[in-house]
């Protein structure tokens, strides 16, 4: 069978990396190796993953001497990765026990795809739910998708790195956040992207998450990505994609920052429950839909504890 190495940038996530190791180790799916980028942590996150590696030999750390984002780290994990599937995974999430075999079963089945992701749970920091969050599975639905939210997360992806270039260039050195949203344009132009029916993550929202603390920063580069997928890669979105981004640069201009990410999780109904931001929004829908991605953000990532990806 071939091997998945997951790539797993670490940034002050002692308090969940070690749930997160944990559920690549109960995966169904043994052949993996996996990568932790301790990205300048300053808190015990270096410690924990030591100790981590010390019992398992499939595990690796990987230290980096200062922060540099979770652009650079993930680079820097994929500068060792052995294995010809690259599974990203953050450092606050949890995976579900067949997330890897699934997806390797499916990217081996399906020639033309590059990669594949799944449905997600939201959930708190103590791993309670807030919502659940829907993925289109076909590829031209996904396409269609990417000019007004994003279709695939980021945390929850496989990637088939023998079916890119040989000298793919993956995120761009120095990006912060937002750093998926060029990645994934770039690659539809080698293949298509899918979701699997079943959740494959359990997304973590809490108080250190990028999304909730540079919503307005986080779309504006997501913004500069889609426009350069138009006119660098050939991407040729929709009526529908063109208007909802239009709209949601409109009121990302006008509302305050700390009112972005709120507003966003309300109208596509992801938003956490009543306790965490005010909201009682906690209904599962369809990712991307027209009438509640007004203010979508693309997904903003997060890097406050972990990698990035998309809330």
């Amino acid at each position: 069978m071939k091997r998945v190495s997951v790539v797993m940038p670490v940034y002050n996530a002692a308090e969940f990396v070690e749930e997160a190791v944990a559920s690549i180790r109960d995966q169904s799916y043994p052949w993996w190796e996996l990568l932790c980028v301790d990205d300048g942590s300053t808190d015990r996150s270096a410690d924990v993953l030591e100790s981590l590696a010390a019992q398992d030999r499939r595990i690796r750390v990987i230290r980096s001497p200062a922060h540099g984002g979770v652009a650079s780290a993930c680079n820097a994990g994929l500068l060792q990765a052995r294995g010809e599937l690259i599974a990203r995974m953050d450092a606050d999430d949890v995976a579900t026990p067949e997330r890897l075999e699934r997806q390797v079963l499916y990217l081996l089945g399906h020639p033309s795809a590059v990669a594949v992701g799944g449905q997600v749970v939201m959930v708190d920091r103590f791993r309670h739910v807030i919502s659940h969050k829907r993925f289109p599975t076909e590829s031209e639905a996904i396409r269609k998708m990417m000019f007004s939210c994003m279709p695939l997360q980021q945390g929850a992806m496989l990637v088939h790195r023998g079916r890119l270039p040989r000298d793919f260039a993956w995120y761009r050195p120095g990006a912060t956040t937002a750093e998926e949203v060029e990645l994934l344009f770039r690659f539809l132009e080698h293949g298509e992207l899918a979701n699997l029916e079943e959740t494959v993550l359990e997304y973590r929202l809490h108080g250190n998450n990028i999304s909730l603390r540079q919503a307005k920063k986080t779309f504006f580069l997501t913004l500069r990505a889609r426009l350069k997928a138009v006119f660098a890669y050939g991407y040729w979105p929709t009526l529908t994609g063109l208007l909802v981004t239009c709209c949601q640069t409109v009121v990302v201009l006008l509302l305050p920052g700390r009112w972005v990410y709120p507003v966003f999780a309300l109208l596509r109904g992801i938003g956490p429950r009543r306790r965490h931001w005010g909201f009682g929004a906690t209904s599962s829908v369809l990712s991307g839909h027209p009438a509640l991605v007004v203010v979508s953000a693309a997904a903003p990532p997060r890097h406050g504890s972990s990698g990035g990806g998309q809330p």
